[in-house]
């Protein structure tokens, strides 16, 4: 089911296709394509190749889904338009570049698995610009203030910027030693959770109290911002492509002279239940949690002063967040709730994945095309037709039904205390499943937010759930009815909510929600909808559908081999409904 754009208007339709990754350097690969300033298809490299965060890989399955997608092979591609400025971070560190573009676009894009006639052009983009134009071109918005804010790019790591009529203005900016993402990752080390755990500590985090916010004089809180006093903000590296290992190493030294706790250390163990190494921690990380909340009030600080001082030097109240460390839902609820702030945008592929969608739009708008705004969806990834999922059900031997109605049967599932895999349309972009390739639940009692952590996805007890409500139960849950689409933003909770939905309300009585339109997404609205019947309020558990340390699954037999490896009650494959063979529902296999 590939759309297909005209190839006879040569010249009148812009085609850009948007790529993160490097062969060996890089983490996220992603590809988008972008044809007269909309996205026809994005799809990140982890959900083929199964290794989570594509570590060092290229985006060529991403590339290959988004041309096929466009029925388009790179002979039709105008300009491929990579999000990071690579020529330059490799001459800046004294690293080997290539002699030409057409021997750059080979080593990424290579003739042998894309044939072509002609090399489009190559554009490297700035990291943080494509970053800045992800939020501020895709967000619907003339003007805004923009906060980019990761771990680093060519040699920044925090950007404040304005976006005006079209035109991205950089104000200031934070070197990469003085990184806020790597101060938390570094964190994150500390407690035993793994550099990459963001995610984790931020969940961890409302658990704890916090202490010494400036880390034993590591940080300096000023009016307009932060200093670090542990890292030199001059920091670079040689011989390698960016400051991250170096960063988190003044990090650690000093947390360790300054910190009660000793750093959580960690090995590598074989676990014979899995069939593979996995790591193993001295202590539970979960006695870290203050920590972890020092951390998070930390951020919280240094970050709530950058907006104020952005938003006063820009004029703006509009404020536009992308980068990683805009995944902390947490923050970004802070900064939804402070008075200068009247609009916020979040971009929902807040990480890498989103520079391939912000070098594509960034390209796009340059050669004047008008940007389509987010429309409340991320999911333009790939799909399968009824018949192509059957014929994986008949092919893998599982027994199947096929319902008349697959939000009733799923809904009727839930309402008995199942936990189903919903794997539905398109494949989403970015960490969060919306509703397309989910694991769902009623989210009461609060208990089986331990079954669907502990039993079913294999991770720690503590780890929080979010709910996807019907936009128009919003208000009494969450007491606000402004569309949240994409889970990205964490609100209090009102008394009925927390009555309702006990599994979704974090410790500190927020939660992380998804209002779903009907118009945006009318069978997951309905799902929920059909579950609301029998509860009597239209809202339900959604989590990833995967397991531990994979990716979220994105094609049927993905979906099937997730779905069997993992105690799950039933499976809504497209228009099929897959069940346990003993039928039992909401009880703990062994």
């Amino acid at each position: 089911m590939h759309r297909m754009i005209p190839t006879d208007l040569w010249g009148l339709t812009m085609r850009v296709l948007g790529v993160n990754g490097w062969p060996g350097a890089s983490h996220d690969g992603a590809a988008c394509l972008v044809v007269d300033g909309g996205v026809i298809a994005l799809a990140e490299e982890e959900r083929f190749t199964r290794n989570k965060h594509a570590y060092g890989e290229a985006p060529l399955n991403a590339a290959a889904h988004c041309l096929a997608e466009g029925g388009l092979t790179l002979d039709d591609i105008d300009v491929v338009a990579h999000g990071w400025d690579l020529p330059k971070l490799f001459r800046d560190r004294g690293l080997d570049w290539f002699a030409d573009d057409a021997d750059a676009l080979e080593h990424l894009l290579p003739k042998a698995l894309f044939p072509r006639t002609r090399d489009p052009r190559l554009t490297f983009v700035n990291h943080h610009i494509a970053h800045a134009a992800s939020a501020y071109h895709r967000s619907g918005r003339d003007r805004g203030a923009i906060l980019v804010l990761d771990g680093q790019g060519e040699d920044v790591s925090t950007t404040l910027a304005v976006g005006i009529d079209g035109a991205i203005k950089t104000l200031r900016t934070y070197t990469p030693g003085w990184s806020l993402g790597y101060f938390y990752a570094a964190v994150c080390e500390y407690a035993g959770l793994g550099y990459d755990a963001a995610g984790k500590m931020m969940g961890l985090a409302s658990y704890g109290t916090p202490q010494d916010l400036t880390f034993g004089g590591a940080f300096d809180f000023t009016d307009d911002g932060f200093t670090i006093g542990v890292v030199p903000p001059d920091l670079r590296s040689t011989g390698s492509t960016d400051e991250e290992t170096a960063t988190i190493r003044h990090w650690l030294e000093h947390l360790e002279k300054v910190l009660p706790d000793a750093p959580n250390r960690s090995a590598r163990h074989f676990d014979p239940r899995l069939g593979r190494y996995t790591k193993v921690t001295d202590r539970d990380p979960f006695e870290y949690r203050d920590i972890a909340a020092t951390a998070q009030a930390a951020l919280e600080r240094a970050v709530m002063a950058l907006v104020r001082t952005l938003l006063r030097e820009s004029g703006e109240t509009t404020l536009l967040i992308a980068g990683g460390v805009g995944f902390n839902a947490t923050l970004n609820g802070k900064l939804m709730r402070m008075p200068e702030v009247q609009d916020l945008f979040v971009q929902p592929l807040a990480g890498d994945q989103g520079v391939s969608l912000g070098a594509a739009v960034w390209v796009a708008a340059q050669e004047g095309d008008r940007i389509q705004p987010m429309k409340g969806s991320v999911a333009w990834g790939p799909q399968w037709t009824p018949d192509e999922i059957r014929r994986v059900l008949e092919a893998s031997g599982t027994a199947y039904t096929e319902p008349a109605d697959i939000a009733a049967a799923t809904a009727d599932v839930l309402a008995a205390g199942g936990v189903a895999g919903w794997f539905q349309g398109r494949a989403e972009g970015g960490p969060r499943a919306l509703g397309h390739r989910s694991m769902v639940a009623v989210p009461n009692p609060e208990q089986t937010r331990d079954r669907v952590n502990v039993r079913i996805k294999d991770r720690e007890a503590w780890r929080p759930f979010a709910p996807s409500m019907q936009e128009e139960a919003a208000e009494a849950l969450i007491g606000a009815p402004t569309p949240l689409p994409y889970m990205i933003v964490t609100t209090p909770v009102t008394e009925a909510g927390a009555a309702v939905m006990p599994a979704v309300v974090h410790s500190d009585r927020t939660t992380r929600p998804q209002t779903v339109s009907a118009e945006v997404d009318p069978l997951y609205h309905r799902l929920i909808g059909k579950v609301g019947e029998h509860t009597g309020t239209a809202v339900i558990l959604n989590t990833s559908f995967n397991g531990r340390d994979e990716p979220v699954v994105c094609s049927p037999r993905d979906a099937l081999a997730t779905f069997h490896r993992l105690p799950m009650d039933a499976l809504a494959l497209g228009p099929f409904l897959v069940r346990r063979p003993d039928g039992a529902l909401g009880e703990d296999d062994a």
